[in-house]
This record gives C-alpha cells, structure tokens and sequence, in this order.
C-alpha cells in the first residue's frame, strides 16, 4: 500500500470520532505498514476469495 499513514491514521481516527494520546497515534503510525500488509495478505487466498466468514449471523426473524 502506497498510502501515508502520517496521513491516513490521523484521518481515520477523525472520521471515527477518536482523539488518543499521541504516543499511541505514533505506536498506529509506525505498525501501519505492516498492518497493511497483513491486510493485502488475506485476499491473497484464491480459495477463499468468494467464501464467507464463518462469523455470518442470520437471523430467523
């Protein structure tokens, strides 16, 4: 991923309507990359592209 996250971790926690400390805004800045990643990583699976999440709650009413 391309994006900054000096800029895209400050403008997430804005449009979620959450104010950290700084500290823990640097510890999101510098894990970001990795975060990401981790993120590309999991589409990455061409068996589970078109699967659904165990997790899906149908509800019966």
């Amino acid at each position: 991923m391309d994006a900054d996250p000096t800029v895209i971790i400050p403008a997430l926690l804005s449009a979620a309507g959450l104010s950290p400390r700084d500290e823990e805004v640097a510890v999101m800045i510098a894990d970001f990359p990795d975060r990401a990643k981790a993120i590309d990583a999991l589409y990455q699976v061409p068996e589970a592209r078109y699967e659904e999440p165990a997790t899906i709650f149908r509800s019966l009413l």
